[in-house]
């Protein structure tokens, strides 16, 4: 009797369960590991960590780019701060040069305010752009304000050579 008693108990605690990763009987151990599922298991756990090392480094390749892209643009921003600031020079010195040439245009009235009018707006268009380019760090901004300051570069050289 005894017998049975001790062999009832040892029976109940190794008992046999699906997954021993919840309970871990010795019995339901040593059945998942001769019949497959243990291994099974970890080759799924292994395949789920391949993956996520997979995902980390396409994630740490991801960085390195926008990191680059993001230099880039910082480069380009201040390239364009850089030659907006010599647009903004050439104002000042057609402005001085408008104001200080009364011989010439006194005679001309209506050129002088017509230029004048001409270089306020060309003013206001670089104060525009100088803000724009604080404001803004994407390509396409930056390629917009890029064609903006040409524009407003060329119409400058042409009001400079009309001046003369």
């Amino acid at each position: 009797m005894r017998f049975i008693l001790i062999f009832t108990v040892l029976l109940s605690s190794c008992s046999i369960i699906e997954d021993p990763s919840k309970s871990g009987g010795l019995l339901s151990t040593t059945t998942n590991i001769v019949n497959g599922s243990y291994e099974e298991r970890l080759q799924k756990r292994e395949k789920i960590l391949d993956d996520a090392k997979a995902n980390k480094q396409n994630f740490g390749q991801d960085t390195k780019q926008l990191e680059s892209e993001k230099l880039t643009l910082s480069e380009q921003v201040e390239v364009e701060k850089h030659k907006l600031s010599e647009v903004d020079t050439n104002i000042k010195v057609l402005e001085k040069k408008l104001k200080n040439d009364k011989a010439t245009l006194k005679s001309n009235k209506k050129n002088k305010t017509n230029k004048l009018r001409q270089l306020k707006k060309l003013k206001n268009r670089n104060k525009k752009l100088q803000q724009k380019i604080n404001k803004s760090n994407t390509k396409d901004k930056i390629k917009s304000i890029q064609a903006e300051r040409n524009r407003l570069d060329k119409e400058l050289t042409l009001l400079l050579e009309a001046s003369e």
